[in-house]
């Protein structure tokens, strides 16, 4: 059978009540997307605003191992102070709405043998949910957002020998990779991320070959979640794909960016691919909860300021029977703390 779009010869199914109603399809819950775990979420009132980004130097500023600038000899005026300030500066954001839409003609609705309004309601939300994690992937994915400290192709790395797949035991790779990115992140920080809020984002595939590598074969091999791995249970631990990959690497929490995409107009042959490319694996940080607080300071790596966040209208249109479906959000993605994020490049 040929599939097709919903008409009102086509959306009844004899059989469909014997099925449970049984609507098989990828429409899923957009909390379980894993752009919500890498990034982080301030609600805003107005479409555009200020945050306020302060550099990371004064608070760590030692000159001489003596502490000589720091003395304060008996009898004599206390130091100045003049240089003693931390520079910052105000960037903006702007938020920009968008719609995520369908129509259906009201035989549809009546014809139709589950709440087909409800349905497209919740393929609407995934596609903003996808729209959304394209936007945050495309900044963190751009290397001239990062300073060229914070990121390298793997084999650039000193100590590396190539790329991810095929590191082993001796060559630690992976390993040395995800401690270089996590040692400049500290250092340009002050420490002030805690290598807990530290995380590697990474592709269904760059997990999948990762984790046939042998370095990480053994790494799972020589750890307590061996077992799990042979039981197949090691992925359920990892709470998106896993591909065998335990929750963490080496300290480093592990999250799989699953979000896939159709870049092929209806009716044309299909065409998908994930949002994440394989060879553009990330170190972000995002200490705190999901939902952070407009002006406070964050180290997050990359927020999200939602003006509007997915709201669901339903239109019946009584004029040209039908309904009108659709999502609209209103939101500006930004790298809002670069300096604690590392970009990996050509990692497999």
């Amino acid at each position: 059978m040929v599939a097709v779009a919903p008409g009102a010869a086509n959306v009844f199914v004899a059989d469909h009540q014997a099925s449970g109603k049984l609507v098989v399809d990828f429409s899923r819950n957009p909390q379980k997307f894993a752009i919500n775990r890498y990034t982080q979420t301030v609600p805003v009132d107005k479409v555009t605003g200020y945050y306020l980004e302060m550099t990371v130097e004064e608070a760590g500023r030692i000159l001489n191992t003596d502490l000589a600038e720091f003395d304060w000899p008996d009898g004599t005026d206390a130091p100045e102070d003049v240089d003693g300030t931390e520079s910052h500066e105000f960037k903006a954001f702007l938020c920009q709405r968008r719609k995520f839409g369908a129509r259906l003609g009201d035989l549809t609705v009546d014809q139709a043998s589950w709440d087909i309004v409800a349905k497209h309601a919740a393929i609407k939300a995934q596609q903003a949910m996808t729209a959304r994690t394209q936007k945050a992937i495309d900044l963190l994915v751009t290397a001239a957002n990062y300073a060229s400290d914070h990121t390298s192709a793997v084999s650039s790395i000193t100590g590396n020998t190539g790329k991810w797949p095929a590191s082993t035991t001796a060559r630690q790779d992976i390993r040395r990779s995800l401690n270089h990115a996590a040692k400049q992140i500290l250092l340009d920080t002050l420490s002030a991320v805690d290598p807990e809020d530290l995380m590697v984002v990474m592709s269904p595939g760059c997990a999948k070959e990762i984790s046939e590598s042998q370095e990480i074969v053994d790494y799972i091999k020589g750890s307590p979640a061996a077992w799990a791995s042979i039981n197949g249970d090691l992925a359920d631990q990892n709470r998106n794909v896993g591909f065998g990959l335990p929750p963490s690497l080496y300290g480093y929490e592990v999250v799989v960016e699953k979000t896939s995409k159709v870049t092929s107009r209806k009716g044309a042959t299909k065409v998908s691919s994930f949002v994440l490319a394989d060879a553009t694996p990330f170190m972000c940080s995002r200490p705190g909860g999901l939902e952070g607080l407009a002006g406070a300071p964050s180290f997050a790596t990359c927020t999200g300021f939602m003006q509007e966040e997915m709201t669901a209208q339903t239109k019946n249109d009584p004029d040209n029977r039908l309904t009108r479906v659709r999502v609209v959000e209103n939101y500006d993605y930004i790298l809002t703390a670069p300096v604690s994020g590392f970009l990996f490049t050509a990692a497999v």
